[in-house]
């Protein structure tokens, strides 16, 4: 992050209120402004299994530049959703386009990473029956179907892989 003004048509550091990124967001774009929010793909653990859920990929902060050259960025600081532009000294923090096209890569392939499963586990990780008959072992993962997990499981002191609804299984 720099504090130089002489790229033109900078990007802008943009703190957000608590939990209002997308408020921001919205209110930033209907002023003409361009804005980037950065999202990371997550599992997460729901009733019916497992489901893919965004959230911010830093809380409480975005990107914003002048959609127009003659577009000023004093109104930012009063739009809904946003508490201000970070800054440094009273100068406004500004971030290069080579940072920024960085960020957007690194959340595109996080996300094209999660999309290429139906759930989140690997052959390796350690995991923890969470339902069924089998609930409170732990095993290790051996291998991934669509909907199903197969876990090693120590029982009655042998090594057995049982295969465990995908829904099931949580990672410990």
């Amino acid at each position: 992050m720099s504090t130089n003004l002489s790229p033109i048509n900078p990007w802008y550091v943009c703190l957000c209120k608590p939990r209002r990124e997308a408020l921001a967001v919205r209110k930033l774009e209907e002023q003409g402004y361009e804005v980037f929010l950065p999202m990371l793909t997550q599992w997460e653990k729901a009733r019916a299994g497992w489901t893919k859920r965004q959230q911010v990929m830093f809380p409480r902060y975005s990107f914003v530049r002048c959609g127009r050259p003659e577009q000023s960025i004093g109104p930012i600081r009063s739009t809904p959703g946003v508490s201000g532009l970070v800054s440094f000294g009273g100068i406004p923090a500004t971030l290069d386009e080579a940072t920024l096209a960085a960020i957007r890569s690194l959340a595109e392939r996080q996300a094209a990473a999660v999309d290429e499963k139906v759930h989140p586990f690997h052959a390796g990780d350690s995991v923890e029956i969470a339902a069924g008959p089998l609930k409170g072992l732990s095993g290790i993962v051996s291998a991934i179907a669509e909907e199903r997990v197969v876990v090693m499981l120590s029982l009655l002191g042998r090594e057995k892989a049982i295969a465990v609804p995908a829904g099931h299984v949580t990672l410990t």
